[in-house]
């Protein structure tokens, strides 16, 4: 008689068996998801400390009110300028993924810039064709200092003049290049 008959034999006579192996199997897999847990956790405790931020639920398009709810996040992984408290009355200023880490930038307030920003004149001539609500990259001596938002635009296309509204953590940076006559705007999506 070959094994597998024999086996069949076995556990038809003796049904402990049969749910022995079954218990058996069961338990197996409760460790192996226990340790992957486990491991899940010992990794996520040497990220470091963890920061509230809020994210965007669904994929929004611009001008659309924001649906955001909060995520820890590590503190190595979250944008400067992430937000921390709710968007209320906030629409998007641009498309938002959903998922993705809303900041300062991302938020439009009937027009205004968030509180703790400050808006620069810039030369025209050093910029793309730009109109207001445009998200800029503000370069000066060769390097990004950070990114605005153009509020307007006079006359750009004769050598007029671009405002541009920067974080107020940048403010200093580019008061310094803007003297140094440095400055340069490049459009960014």
């Amino acid at each position: 008689m070959s094994l597998l008959p024999r086996l069949r034999l076995a556990l038809a006579r003796r049904p402990w068996l049969y749910w022995l192996l079954v218990c058996v199997c069961g338990a197996t897999v409760w460790l192996g998801l226990a340790a992957a847990h486990t491991r899940a956790d010992r990794a996520r405790t040497q990220w470091g400390t963890t920061r509230s931020v809020w994210v965007a639920r669904t994929a929004i398009a611009a001008g659309d009110p924001l649906l955001a709810t909060v995520h820890q996040y590590p503190s190595a992984m979250v944008p400067a300028s992430a937000l921390s408290s709710a968007p209320d009355d906030a629409t998007a200023a641009h498309t938002i993924a959903a998922g993705e880490v809303l900041v300062a930038a991302d938020l439009e307030r009937g027009g205004a810039l968030p509180a703790d920003w400050l808006v620069f004149t810039v030369p025209g001539d050093r910029a793309p064709l730009l109109s207001a609500g445009d998200h800029v990259a503000v370069f000066g001596s060769g390097q990004q200092w950070c990114d605005g938002v153009v509020v307007g635009a006079d006359a750009q296309a004769s050598g007029g003049q671009v405002e541009v509204g920067v974080p107020g953590g940048c403010a200093a940076a580019l008061s310094a290049q803007l003297a140094l006559d440095a400055v340069t705007l490049a459009r960014s999506t």
